[in-house]
């Protein structure tokens, strides 16, 4: 799992590369295209993204399919950090010169919530949804630990390693609600 897992990382940075060599200007001509973002940096910008972005339809679950107190406090707190986060990660989307078209939306891989995960959770209640919303939401939380951590240790372009560093806070204090 290990393997796959590191393999997986190389492969996100790879392709994160590669799809930051293919568009070489911004979106908005505006914008000019930040040497300082590192290979590292722009793929930790993109999948975080994409793994914010397709996790926010499984939170808008949660208050109309659980039957708990807590549950329901989970799922607003991990709303409020994932689009606390978003707006700042599409700052440095756009800072970095990255495409319109994130190149890991949709991508299978552990952590990143599915269309089908969605449709799943949709069709529990109670105590049902309250175990697969948390199994998904502890994927999700250690997969973004992962990244964000491979970002603080690898990553150059300082504020995305300080968004990175503020990720690994905010995930650490979700995680330990999960259990």
């Amino acid at each position: 799992m290990r393997i796959f897992l590191g393999l997986a990382i190389v492969g996100m940075v790879f392709a994160g590369g590669c799809a930051a060599g293919l568009h070489g200007q911004s979106e908005n001509p505006s914008v000019p295209i930040a040497a300082s973002y590192t290979t590292t940096d722009r793929a930790w910008i993109e999948i975080t993204i994409a793994m914010d972005e397709q996790l926010v339809p499984l939170l808008a679950l949660v208050d109309s399919r659980t039957g708990t107190a807590a549950v329901r406090d989970l799922g607003k707190k991990a709303d409020a950090s994932t689009k606390s986060e978003l707006p700042e990660l599409r700052r440095l989307h756009d800072q970095a010169g990255l495409p319109a078209e994130n190149p890991h939306k949709g991508m299978e891989m552990p952590g990143m919530v599915s269309s089908s995960q969605v449709t799943q959770a949709g069709a529990l209640r109670d105590t049902g949804f309250d175990n697969y919303f948390k199994k998904c939401l502890r994927d999700h939380l250690d997969q973004k630990k992962r990244l964000a951590l491979g970002e603080k240790t690898s990553g150059k372009e300082p504020q995305t390693v300080s968004l990175a560093s503020r990720v690994l806070q905010e995930q650490g204090q979700l995680s330990t609600l999960v259990e």
